[in-house]
């Protein structure tokens, strides 16, 4: 079989049209100085940059910083609604279809009405497959062990060997047991029976409850307590509590309740997590919990689910780890960008840190930055997920569209990174949708000048999109490089093309 009539069997395997653009990149290809560019075969966002001699007046090697399709298209994202929503469980209460649920999320956020209940789903207080009749039950196991955590180390701070942390700050409420009242109220609505107008507890439920609280206090017997650590970070935390999103309506006003329960949640986390304790930060992060679930129990296991993938961003190690990672994907993506930013000092990009630390929560309107929390947490659009793989497919698939006479492309394993996550595309797009205020900076000072000014300036939408276009390319620019051009004598092409499953 001739080389020709295996470019065609390719054409119709891999059914991909015939492109113009592609048609000019084949002959492109017969230059001499091919070797000296990388250009993709389909998407026109692409540009040839010399990787040998590259200028720094070249665009971004995987994305346009001028790409039209940004300039004049309106972006809207699409908010998951309560009928979206409800339309994904099955009669039982099963969240169906987790793919489709968190690809939902991904587009656009979820909205106010169904958000407290999105949530437990989407950091995993409750696994999709659950009933709603087995939630019921979670619930009541995660009320009883969260208060036995915290009867723990309150009775553990009454003692005389930590008489030196237990000043009372003077933002918390006179009151403290009447906010574990309304708190303890919550599970008593569960499954309770309405008798002459007021809710009471089935014998059945009490029962359970009774149960559970048994439950609670051996779990909680069983877990390490570092009592020691916990009342260094009481300090840190009586100082971070009363700074906590004091402009929002929920810990608005001078011993707001839900101050101390904020207070509750994070010495309970840091007690019985001595290996990570309390950072700066995790008051936003739990903040913002509460401030959704409006439950002190619901907000402590959510943030517990949610600490398991990111507690090394609390370390310095694992901070200082992600930040190299985003020096590394911007010098993929957008290099003359990063050059720039070295000649000003700052390539060490430590501007980021403030966005991957709280995940971009001063960076946005309140609202807007409850979106992005959930998009990113979605973790749709990963580089080990199926619409990375996919983009990636096609993008070989185009590649292969490519051969010609005797050139045959030998393959070789992905070259993408796949600890670059969304989080990190996220802070590329900022950094390329705000390139040209950048470019104008000449030292680190006016670069920190003009990252912090563009804190609420951005339009959410359109920089979920730049991410979601730079992350695409980077998947297709990855498909590439696995890609080698070699060139054989023409009796050998069909053995080769037999031996690479072409045939």
């Amino acid at each position: 079989m001739h080389a020709v009539e295996i470019n065609a069997m390719l054409r119709n395997v891999f059914k991909v049209d015939d492109n113009p653009y592609t048609n000019l990149q084949m002959k492109q290809s017969k230059m001499a100085a091919v070797p000296l560019t990388r250009t993709c075969s389909w998407d026109s966002s692409f540009v040839q940059v010399d990787l040998e001699n590259p200028s720094e007046e070249d665009e971004p090697v995987t994305t346009c910083s001028e790409d039209p399709q940004f300039s004049d298209k309106p972006i809207t994202l699409e908010t998951m609604g309560k009928e979206t929503f409800q339309r994904l469980f099955d009669s039982d209460g099963r969240l169906v279809d987790e793919h489709l649920f968190r690809k939902t999320v991904f587009r656009g956020g979820i909205c106010e009405e169904v958000r407290k209940d999105a949530w437990k789903f989407l950091f995993g207080l409750y696994p999709c497959s659950s009933t709603a009749r087995e939630r019921e039950t979670l619930a009541l196991e995660n009320h009883c062990r969260y208060h036995a955590l915290k009867t723990i180390w309150k009775k553990n701070l009454s003692s005389p060997q930590y008489s030196y942390c237990v000043d009372k700050p003077d933002y918390l409420t006179d009151d403290s047991q009447e906010q574990d009242e309304v708190f303890t109220n919550e599970i008593e609505s569960l499954n309770s029976i309405t008798v002459g107008g007021t809710r009471k507890l089935s014998e059945e439920v009490k029962q359970q409850k009774c149960f559970a609280d048994i439950q609670g206090q051996v779990y909680a017997g069983r877990q390490s307590i570092d009592m020691n650590s916990g009342c260094c970070a009481i300090r840190i935390i009586d100082k971070d509590v009363p700074r906590t999103d004091r402009d929002h309506p929920y810990f608005l006003g001078d011993k707001n309740p839900h101050l101390s329960v904020l207070r509750d949640i994070l010495i309970t986390f840091a007690v019985f997590h001595p290996d990570v304790g309390y950072a700066q930060g995790m008051n936003d992060i739990v903040s913002r919990f509460l401030i959704v679930f409006n439950s002190e129990v619901d907000a402590y296991w959510c943030f517990i689910k949610y600490m398991e993938n990111i507690h090394t961003d609390f370390v310095e190690s694992g901070m200082l780890r992600k930040i190299k990672l985003l020096r590394q994907l911007l010098q993929e993506v957008d290099r003359p960008l990063y050059r720039h930013l070295n000649r000003c000092c700052t390539e060490d990009l430590m501007f980021a840190h403030r966005w991957l630390m709280l995940t971009f929560k001063r960076e946005f309107p309140f609202e807007d930055g409850l979106k992005l929390f959930e998009i990113i947490s979605s973790h749709y659009l990963e580089l080990t997920s199926v619409e990375a793989e996919r983009e990636r497919d096609m993008e070989r698939a185009r590649e292969f569209e490519r051969i010609e006479g005797g050139r045959i492309l030998e393959t070789e394993i992905s070259s993408a990174n796949n600890d670059f996550t969304f989080e990190l595309f996220v802070c590329a797009a900022i950094l390329i949708e705000e390139r040209k205020l950048i470019l104008k900076c000449d030292d680190s000072a006016s670069v920190f000048t003009t990252v912090n000014g563009l804190m609420c300036t951005m339009d959410l939408a359109t920089i979920i999109n730049r991410a979601e276009n730079v992350f695409l390319s980077y998947c297709r620019k990855s498909a590439q490089d696995c890609f080698a051009l070699v060139e054989l004598p023409q009796s050998t092409v069909p053995y080769v093309a037999q031996n690479h499953g072409y045939l």
